[in-house]
């Protein structure tokens, strides 16, 4: 189901708390409820979203994407929500091999609850794709993989916001026992993440990642390169 929004860029404006300057953090914003993913309403006006614009191998605003990313959980789901500029999104086929979602427009979203550096993978620690399709009835839809392998409905939900020539928005969330997290975030928690647009000329191969971050494509194997979330409640 596609879902029409008004595509509004928050502020990276800092926000402080009780354990110190947060303004370089992505906020994960404590919820009793979360929202369904293509129906959030106005849940997401105002908070402090992640930049995205960091571009390892080159590129600028005007030649690939920039986006906008936004989180939040209560007491089963992470939620999530990007707001991309995009000069060229493409929609992907609906057959695609999900070991290919990385090359054309797709989203990456990393994400774990160990803070201690560690070179590999390890339980909580999560590679997650998100790309759109236009589904047989002519709607937008989205698919999400983590680690190479399609989710299931039981696992996450996800929809297309706004499909635009030059912008898109989608929300996903997903359980907390398909991502491994097994108690519920408290305040002020740390958590560590990062996030990327995959971007593609019109009708072509993936040209550009822009991350948060990591100055290089070594995200979707060493979790040592991503960086600091903190947990907030949400105002």
């Amino acid at each position: 189901m596609c879902v029409v929004s008004v595509l509004a860029i928050a502020s990276c404006a800092s926000q402080g708390s009780a354990v110190g300057d947060t303004s370089d953090m992505a906020k994960v914003y404590l919820v009793q409820q979360g929202p369904v993913p293509g129906q959030s309403g106005n849940f997401w006006v105002g908070l402090d979203g992640t930049l995205v614009e960091k571009r390892p191998w080159g590129g600028t605003a005007d030649d690939s994407a920039t986006g906008m990313f936004f989180l939040a959980a209560d007491e089963k789901n992470l939620y999530f929500r990007a707001e991309v500029q995009d000069v060229s999104p493409n929609l992907r086929p609906l057959d695609l091999e999900v070991a290919q979602a990385w090359n054309g427009t797709s989203l990456q979203f990393f994400f774990g609850t160990k803070t201690a550096k560690h070179p590999a993978y390890d339980e909580g620690d999560n590679n997650l794709s998100i790309w759109a399709v236009q589904e047989e009835d002519g709607s937008y839809g989205a698919r999400v993989a983590m680690s190479g392998r399609l989710m299931n409905e039981r696992q996450h939900k996800a929809a297309v916001v706004e499909w635009k020539e030059k912008s898109f928005i989608i929300e996903a969330s997903f359980s907390f026992d398909s991502l491994s997290i097994f108690k519920p975030f408290k305040p002020g928690q740390k958590v560590r993440c990062e996030f990327r647009i995959n971007q593609a000329a019109l009708d072509s191969d993936r040209s550009y990642i822009i991350n948060w971050k990591t100055p290089t494509d070594d995200a979707w194997h060493d979790p040592n390169v991503w960086s600091d979330g903190i947990v907030v409640q949400k105002p």
